[in-house]
């Protein structure tokens, strides 16, 4: 069956970035998820402003996945489609799969992901992992709660 041009972008941009993650490619990443970028799971959600902030959370994710043996980091498209109205958005969903050499390193799990076509590259502006932080540290927890920090603390100066 052939993919739709939706699919295949989405299904283009997870590949490149998976391999740029393996490979601890900040800069092949670069060309694939854009600044700023929003990634979240169930209990954290982080904004990453510059490409060194990117930088500590590829680098701090890449060495939990290779703290647990992984050797293959899989992610495939389950659906995506131009966002209504948008030729330049796509939204979508994915499966994250890895690898070890003993078989599952983690257990799969769901993600969405929002791609914008931006200087005339598709790249990732929102990520949400379905699953809590706390199972895989996908998002910096120091990061994470300096962030979640300096929320409450613009929060309790506006009221």
């Amino acid at each position: 069956m052939a993919m739709s041009p939706a699919v295949r972008i989405y299904q283009d941009n997870l590949d490149a970035v998976s391999k740029a993650l393996m490979d601890g490619d900040l800069q092949e990443m670069m060309k694939f998820i854009a600044i700023p970028n929003m990634m979240s799971t169930r209990d954290t959600e982080l904004v990453m402003s510059s490409p060194e902030e990117l930088d500590m959370v590829m680098q701090d994710f890449r060495a939990q996945l290779l703290a647990r043996g992984v050797t293959s980091y899989r992610r495939i498209c389950l659906e995506a489609d131009f966002v209504t109205g948008r030729d330049d958005m796509i939204a979508g969903r994915h499966r994250t799969e890895t690898r070890s050499d003993t078989g599952v390193a983690v257990e799969p799990y769901l993600n969405h992901m929002v791609l914008m076509r931006i200087d005339g590259r598709w790249m990732g502006i929102w990520l949400q992992a379905i699953m809590d932080n706390t199972e895989l540290q996908i998002l910096s927890p120091d990061i994470a709660a300096a962030q979640a920090e300096a929320r409450r603390m613009l929060n309790t100066l506006r009221r």
